[in-house]
């Protein structure tokens, strides 16, 4: 479920994205994590590795728009973005390198990597498992190293018309595959660039560089793997205010955990009487929200505590009719 909510905000990005940049000439705002203001670092580091995509092409890149991104959803807090990326480079070129690239940096690594091995390989001049290897490596070194790694997964080559970027693409979506399988091998994350991309060619500017609007998009894609990661891993205990507020007979209340445990949230009126158990149970560490049923309740203002781990946290919450 968790993936399909993300694949439609991309879909909903790009069309909102589109219309708005044709009709004034400026990109729209990203929507936020309502777990961000839960985020549990005073800065957001970003390093991005790869090949041509990752370097900007044609005076085009994705590093602004995602720093914009994450300065609109994090504000106050220190936001830097390394770009280490090389025009041509294969898996297994890009290794000698990756060390300095990501020495003394903490936060996250966004690896985008592959399109120059499916080149390779359709030319055998690699093998498969290769490349395979090559991104064990950068994964591996990146854990060991503190970084939370998100692996890209590569857009298609534009083969309308050409036999040879049609078997291209056949090594692209193997090893879209292989990525896949390792961001599960390691419980990491996927940006997954090519769907997000699916073959529109109105977003790249040559055979297989994004324009404009398809870094801007492709920002929009590291940026929701981001928020994911700091919505399981990155987070302060916290509540959020309900909403609607002031409710009728439903609300939502969403609160946040640093790791898993039990929560107990009650719901009191305004003179300390416990009216409601709203959650008693185990929940892991994350974002997550709850709805609680108001019907039957009079009128007026109440108040509803979150207790975990010792720490105890409270919000009010009215009550209209």
């Amino acid at each position: 479920m968790q993936k399909n909510k993300i694949y439609y905000r991309r879909i909903i990005y790009l069309f909102f994205f589109l219309s708005f940049l044709f009709t004034t000439g400026y990109a729209q705002t990203p929507s936020c994590s309502a777990a961000s203001k839960f985020y549990s670092k005073d800065s957001v580091n970003v390093t991005t590795f790869g090949a041509s995509t990752v370097a900007g092409v044609g005076g085009f890149s994705f590093q602004g728009y995602l720093q914009q991104d994450i300065e609109t959803c994090y504000p106050g807090k220190v936001v830097t973005i390394t770009n280490n990326g090389v025009f041509g480079e294969t898996t297994t070129q890009g290794l000698p390198r990756f060390p300095g690239a990501i020495a003394g940096r903490t936060g996250f690594i966004c690896i985008l990597m592959g399109a120059d091995d499916a080149l390779a390989l359709a030319k055998k001049q690699m093998k498969i498992s290769e490349t395979e290897a090559n991104m064990r490596y950068y994964i591996e070194t990146s854990l060991k190293n503190n970084l939370i790694p998100i692996i890209g997964t590569i857009q298609f080559f534009n083969d309308q018309n050409n036999q040879y970027y049609k078997t291209v693409n056949l090594y692209v979506r193997q090893i879209n595959a292989i990525y896949k399988n390792l961001a599960v091998e390691y419980k990491i994350y996927i940006a997954d660039i090519n769907q997000a991309l699916g073959r529109d060619y109105k977003l790249y500017q040559d055979y297989v560089h994004p324009n404009d609007a398809g870094y801007r998009l492709i920002a929009y894609v590291w940026f929701d793997a981001i928020n994911q990661a700091i919505d399981d891993k990155l987070l302060l205990v916290g509540l959020n205010q309900n909403y609607p507020n002031p409710a009728n007979n439903f609300t939502t209340i969403g609160f946040s955990l640093s790791q898993a445990g039990r929560v107990q949230i009650k719901l009191y009126n305004i003179n300390g009487r416990l009216v409601k158990n709203i959650v008693d149970a185990y929940q892991n560490a994350g974002y997550q929200q709850v709805n609680a049923n108001l019907a039957g309740l009079t009128p007026g203002i109440y108040v509803y505590t979150m207790q975990v781990g010792g720490q105890q946290l409270s919000k009010k919450l009215i009550v209209a009719k």
